[in-house]
């Protein structure tokens, strides 16, 4: 991804402040072109640059994506990434717990056949 395209994507997101205003990861790319893959991958990782190198309050949710435009929108958004880091939680340790326990029941031996 060029400057050019990064400084477009960031230049899009700028005009998508607020909950209310939000825009898709397609939406971007129709407009830029950073992807021939369905699933936007470079799009997203413009955006990602976006939060982590020039510290824009990017919110991503289901919908899309939107600048936030109060301290409650990243309030309420930290609140459901925590929410969501419990819940990977809860379950790492519900795979590692239900490995160590699992005992397969291993199929009968065919060599009694033979």
């Amino acid at each position: 991804m060029s400057e050019e395209e990064k400084e477009q994507v960031k230049s899009i997101l700028l005009d998508h402040e607020g909950e209310d205003n939000k825009i898709t990861a397609r939406e971007i790319d129709e407009e830029v072109g950073l992807d021939s893959v369905g699933s936007f991958p470079n799009t997203r990782a413009a955006i990602r640059e976006l939060l982590f190198e020039d510290q824009i309050p990017v919110i991503g949710t289901t919908q899309g994506y939107y600048v936030a435009e109060s301290q409650d929108q990243v309030d309420e958004y930290i609140e459901g990434l925590e929410g969501r880091i419990m819940e990977i939680t809860e379950r790492k340790f519900a795979i590692t717990r239900a490995a160590e326990n699992w005992e397969p029941e291993l199929p009968e031996s065919d060599s009694d056949l033979l």
